[in-house]
């Protein structure tokens, strides 16, 4: 009989986890925009150009997920990052003007990846994908609300 109860309780419990775990990151307080669909988009991408970006075979592959991203970056731009809604006057102008300065660097950068990816520059594109790597953090560090 204990086992059986044992059984009911984990099954229970396994069938309820993935709904307090889905309410607790997501759930109810948290508006979804537009920019977190274009970086989501960008992420996804990024992934995949990080892994193969050494290998030049893969190039005509890593320049289509380069446009992707550079699509997204682009998009990405004109929107406003949820932080900035906390913000008014002075200081929101000063935080979008960073924003655009920001993500239009990040776009230069990425042309240039899919400059040097069509040079068959893989060693450069290496490196640029080092700087994007840190652009990435940097802008998040400042644009992006901490996760829960």
């Amino acid at each position: 009989m204990k086992t059986r109860s044992l059984i009911l309780t984990l099954a229970l419990l396994v069938s309820v986890l993935p709904f307090v775990y889905a309410d607790s990151h997501g759930g109810g307080d948290h508006e979804h925009t537009e920019l977190e669909d274009q970086m989501s988009a960008m992420n996804k991408a990024w992934r995949s150009i990080r892994r193969q970006i050494s290998d030049p075979a893969k190039n005509e592959s890593t320049l289509e997920l380069v446009a992707k991203v550079k699509k997204a970056a682009m998009k990405s731009v004109e929107l406003t990052p949820i932080l900035a809604t906390e913000m008014s006057g002075e200081e929101k102008n000063k935080f979008m003007a960073g924003y655009k300065k920001a993500m239009k660097r990040t776009v230069g950068l990425i042309g240039d990846l899919e400059a040097a990816l069509k040079d068959g520059d893989n060693a450069g594109a290496q490196e640029i994908v080092g700087k994007l790597n840190d652009a990435r953090k940097h802008g998040h560090e400042k644009y992006k609300p901490e996760d829960d």
